[in-house]
């Protein structure tokens, strides 16, 4: 029973993979807009988030029961920029924080460039997605235009643990780039913790799993970068709960 109980988490903690068509696309970073502010594109960023706003919205309601726990914490972030991390457990997290909590306010996002090729590149640009360039000239760019997203006013999710991996019962390591972006740019920084439940109360697995998005405070950058990295990790640690085991004996 303990073998196969280690054989499940270890598969559980596995990178998520894509199972969406790829087809490699050309992209020209030396002229691409990290931050594009062209009014045509804002106009279609706009359309896109009223659309996902009433479908997404009603999707993830439906079907994954999704609850939010402290959005009162981000009233007071109505006009001024942000850091967003969260964990990193479903391919649509990022969009269901970004809908729930913020609403119709815009919400860029770092991904890597590969995710470009997917069948599903435009929903990601005009949901704002920013890829991040494999050059370290663009990459420094794009870092640049991000930072000055923040300047203006505007939000930043990123997801420090890196990788997805779906439906993963605890927060993984951080890396430091969402941390360096809220202290250098000094903007405060917003805890998210996804957590689940799997099972219902009689150990019946749920078709769906059903999603908590729990917002903590705002992190101000008047302390040490590594010690917003560590309280951050000490809050979302803290509030991430583990999957609901089924029981022996049902």
């Amino acid at each position: 029973m303990q073998e196969n109980n280690e054989q499940t988490q270890s598969e559980q903690k596995q990178e998520y993979v894509c199972k969406l068509k790829t087809k490699k696309h050309s992209v020209d970073y030396t002229t691409y807009k990290y931050y594009n502010k062209d009014r045509s594109f804002r106009l279609l960023k706009f359309m896109h988030r009223a659309v996902s706003n009433v479908f997404l919205r009603a999707y993830l309601k439906c079907f994954h029961r999704v609850k939010v726990i402290g959005k009162q914490n981000v009233a007071a972030l109505k006009r001024r920029g942000a850091v967003i991390v969260s964990n990193h457990i479903h391919p649509l997290d990022i969009q269901m924080i970004s809908t729930f909590v913020f609403g119709m306010r815009p919400v860029h996002w770092l991904t890597l460039s590969r995710n470009m090729d997917l069948s599903v590149r435009f929903f990601i640009q005009n949901s704002g997605g920013v890829p991040i360039p494999d050059d370290r000239d663009q990459k420094k760019r794009c870092f640049a235009e991000m930072g000055e997203l923040l300047r203006d006013g505007g939000l930043l999710h990123i997801c420090p643990e890196g990788s997805l991996v779906e439906l993963c019962d605890d927060i993984r390591p951080f890396k430091d780039g969402a941390f360096r972006f809220a202290f250098e740019n000094r903007v405060p920084l917003v805890p998210v913790t996804l957590r689940f439940v799997a099972y219902n109360p009689k150990g019946k697995k749920y078709k769906f799993p059903r999603f908590i998005i729990d917002v903590a405070e705002p992190i101000y950058p008047t302390v040490p970068q590594d010690v917003m990295k560590r309280k951050a990790e000490r809050i979302m640690r803290g509030k991430c709960n583990r999957l609901i085991v089924k029981p022996e004996n049902v």
